[in-house]
């Protein structure tokens, strides 16, 4: 047990079990929206005007929930997030039961889920140290991005069982899911925040204080300009990869085996992560995962069957909580705490801005020019951001020398 301190922590072990509970909840429901869109309409542009309203609020509301995330208590906005969510969900299955739901709501429940798991998420990581030591920091992360990658192997294939099933359960788990998550929320025993002695400032401080103190850390900076140059990539590669899978003759079962083989990848690489520190850089992780990425996306042109087509994408994604532990839990660490939602908020909103663009470009260059072009568009710009990773002056100095992950070398 001394490997693995965190197990042993009461109530950061209670806080992650719930949020578990609830990202389970949220996979689940996700492969649900598009099967009940397609169910009610038949038409893949309303799925994608579904998939659209989740995926928009990560970058447009990240820096408002930020600047909610500091100035309000971060526990409560976090309970409160888990019950409105629940009730979106629930309005979902009470819709169901009695007949058939409009579409707009379930645009709305989408899109109103989707920026209230971003307001969760920034105070999530806020709450980190005052749920943790300051050495312990990194390993949270990673235990976090192995519960992300843990739901994201059982989730999708559950909620296409229960779908089966009915079309309503999949949305009842989802309720049930968030009433765990607020419950284990509310009997950790710390505060997220410290006590605030000066008031935090005006909402309009909110929007700028966060882009000045990431502008003073160019390490932190370039990290999160480079996530959102690579994001497009592992968003468009989900697509790419259903879509050569598909056209290879792959069923739909095995099309879930295949997204089975990639959270698998991430799994492992979110348990291996804080051994992967104590033997690289953080530049060798950064670096190193772009010009693998490469390596995959262009093996993708000889790739023709659905494990294999599987098995490079969850290689993709392997290092990918490594370099998320390492550039996130240092710059936890580093940020002050009446300062922590707002940096997390310039951070992911920075990191997700262009997430929805990798989806439209590779559906479009499939659609238009075939699987070989879109395959070569997307290697082309994964091999100029493995160049600008490689040159970039900020990831060659690495984090600042006081951050450095010293308890685990």
């Amino acid at each position: 047990m001394r490997r693995w301190p965190l197990l042993r922590n009461r109530d950061y072990m209670l806080f992650w079990s719930g949020q578990a509970l609830s990202e389970l909840g949220s996979q689940t429901s996700t492969v649900a929206y598009p099967l009940l869109v397609l169910a009610l309409t038949g038409s893949a542009a309303t799925a994608g005007l579904v998939g659209l309203a989740r995926w928009l609020p990560l970058a447009i509301l990240a820096i408002p929930a930020g600047a909610l995330a500091d100035r309000f208590d971060r526990k409560r906005l976090m309970i409160a997030s888990d019950a409105i969510r629940m009730l979106g969900a629930a309005s979902i299955v009470i819709a169901l039961w009695v007949g058939r739901p409009p579409v707009l709501q379930i645009v709305v429940v989408a899109f109103l889920d989707g920026g209230l798991f971003v307001l969760s998420y920034i105070c999530e990581r806020g709450a980190l140290p005052h749920l943790v030591p300051a050495d312990q920091l990194q390993d949270s992360v990673a235990q976090n991005q192995a519960r992300y990658f843990g739901a994201s192997i059982i989730g999708p294939p559950l909620g296409g069982l229960l779908f089966a099933a009915a079309r309503a359960v999949p949305f009842l788990t989802d309720t049930v899911s968030f009433l765990g998550s607020m419950t284990a929320t509310r009997l950790t025993r710390p505060r997220f925040q410290h006590d605030r002695q000066n008031p935090v400032g005006t909402m309009r401080s909110g929007f700028t204080e966060g882009f000045v103190w990431m502008r003073r850390q160019p390490f932190y900076l370039t990290a999160s300009l480079l996530f959102a140059a690579g994001n497009p990539v592992y968003s468009g590669l989900y697509l790419l990869a259903i879509l050569l899978a598909r056209h290879h003759g792959a069923s739909s079962a095995a099309v879930g085996v295949m997204f089975a083989i990639v959270g698998t990848g991430g799994m492992l690489g979110a348990v291996l992560a804080a051994p992967a520190r104590r033997r690289f850089s953080v530049r060798a992780v950064i670096v190193g995962e772009d010009w693998v990425l490469v390596l995959c996306v262009l093996l993708l042109l000889v790739a023709h069957s659905a494990w294999v087509i599987g098995l490079l994408v969850a290689a993709a994604e392997f290092s990918t909580p490594i370099g998320n532990s390492m550039v996130g839990g240092s710059r936890v660490a580093l940020t002050p705490d009446h300062l922590q939602g707002r940096v997390a908020a310039v951070s992911s909103g920075l990191a997700m801005s262009l997430t929805w663009l990798g989806p439209l470009a590779v559906g479009f260059a499939f659609q238009s020019s075939g699987a070989t072009t879109a395959i070569l568009m997307v290697a082309g710009w994964t091999l100029a951001l493995a160049v600008a990773a490689t040159m970039a002056p900020a990831i060659r100095r690495g984090p600042p020398q006081r951050e450095a992950p010293v308890a685990f070398r």
